[in-house]
């Protein structure tokens, strides 16, 4: 009978369901920047896909898999209470940390030109340092929540959320991934920040990060001459500044409006990795530039949607969603700004995706798993209980 109770209890919920409440303008804005992403990656992945693969819709096939699983990520953590995420986020980070370490341990570990950055489980391969994006900004969120008193106040209620993150950014260098640590290490302490850290230990952990970057980059050589081949490209066009110059020259080709679609000649062999971390380029070579100044706004317009939640969490004192929806929307934005960076030349080479256009199925059910939280959120929200207005009273 109880078990019988408790179901009603939730069919009851799932009915009275109110759609009015949901962002449709962030979901549109979503579901169509996927749709575009498929469409550029079809082109962009085909004639790769035909070499390696024998099959000119492999990438596709495999990317549209992971955008339905997607999907159905996004509606189920979209239905699971903020509750959850604030109880478990600890448990849940402890299980990104075991991934991470796993990518390390022969049989499972996959190792892809060099880099120990792939696990494979029941013949799906992950990325973890993907899935830890969306843990840290999780766990940091519900930590700063159950802890905000003393992040402002006690040093080590600041110290210890920052040798986890020190600790997990190691795991995530030693693959190496130079570029997934700094943007997670720039969201968490974006978290940290707007949660109320002082601004001594808030810079001291900053300029330690940014140390240790610069070190990294320093004293490795095939990083350090990434920098000198971003500087000048030109002076290195077929070894060191290859793929920089190929990708301007297909932005050059693209124009105002583009070659048109299908129509690039950088993807037929020449840029590596036109289909992932490139893919902006074969954007604007097919469909012009002004298409891709549009599509950088609306991926952008995501990115400022999210900040908005989070401004309407804080007003409603769900600390949680604005810690989180905070967090996020500098994910969002770090990648798309990075992305776009490295393929116009504007920063050092460094291996990014461009959220919901570059393949990759991990980072694709990362950004639904995103999505679906923030509009849960969202939701919340709004079906909590109205903020009591008080007019000021008039002073003669």
């Amino acid at each position: 009978w109880a078990d019988s109770s408790a179901d009603n209890t939730n069919l009851k919920q799932i009915l009275d369901f109110d759609f009015s409440k949901l962002d449709y303008f962030l979901i549109s804005l979503f579901a169509l920047l996927s749709l575009i992403g498929l469409l550029v990656l079809t082109t962009a992945s085909v004639h790769f896909s035909d070499s390696l693969y024998g099959n000119p819709t492999h990438i596709l096939n495999k990317q549209l898999f992971h955008l339905f699983l997607g999907f159905f990520l996004l509606i189920t953590i979209f239905l699971i209470p903020l509750t959850f995420w604030e109880q478990f986020d600890r448990w849940l980070l402890a299980l990104g940390i075991l991934l991470l370490i796993l990518v390390f341990i022969p049989g499972v570990g996959v190792e892809v030109n060099g880099a120990n950055r792939w696990i494979r489980i029941f013949g799906f391969s992950l990325q973890p340092s993907e899935i830890m994006k969306f843990l840290i900004i999780l766990y940091i969120s519900a930590y700063c929540v159950r802890r905000s008193d003393e992040v402002r106040s006690d040093l080590l209620s600041f110290v210890r959320p920052s040798v986890l993150l020190v600790s997990i950014i190691s795991l995530i260098l030693i693959q190496p991934d130079l570029g997934t640590s700094a943007v997670i290490f720039a969201s968490a302490l974006g978290v940290l920040f707007v949660a109320g850290v002082p601004n001594r230990q808030f810079f001291v952990v900053f300029l330690i990060g940014l140390l240790g970057i610069a070190l990294l980059i320093a004293y490795v050589p095939w990083r350090w001459e990434r920098i000198i081949s971003f500087v000048d490209p030109w002076s290195d066009p077929f070894n060191k500044g290859y793929q920089l110059t190929l990708s301007l020259m297909s932005i050059g080709r693209g124009d105002w409006f583009g070659v048109g679609l299908g129509e690039s000649l950088m993807k037929m062999g020449y840029l590596p990795d036109a289909h992932t971390d490139f893919i902006f380029s074969i954007l604007i070579e097919e469909l012009g530039l002004l298409a891709g100044i549009l599509i950088i706004s609306m991926l952008f317009g995501i990115s400022f949607r999210v900040f908005l939640i989070g401004r309407q969490s804080l007003q409603r004192r769900n600390y949680f969603g604005f810690f989180f929806c905070f967090g996020a929307a500098i994910l969002i934005g770090l990648h798309v700004f990075i992305n776009v960076g490295v393929a116009t030349g504007l920063l050092p080479t460094k291996g990014l995706t461009l959220p919901l256009f570059s393949a990759g199925g991990t980072n694709l059910l990362i950004m639904c798993s995103i999505i679906g939280l923030i509009l849960r959120i969202d939701y919340e929200n709004k079906i909590s209980m109205p903020i009591p207005r008080v007019k000021k009273r008039v002073n003669f």
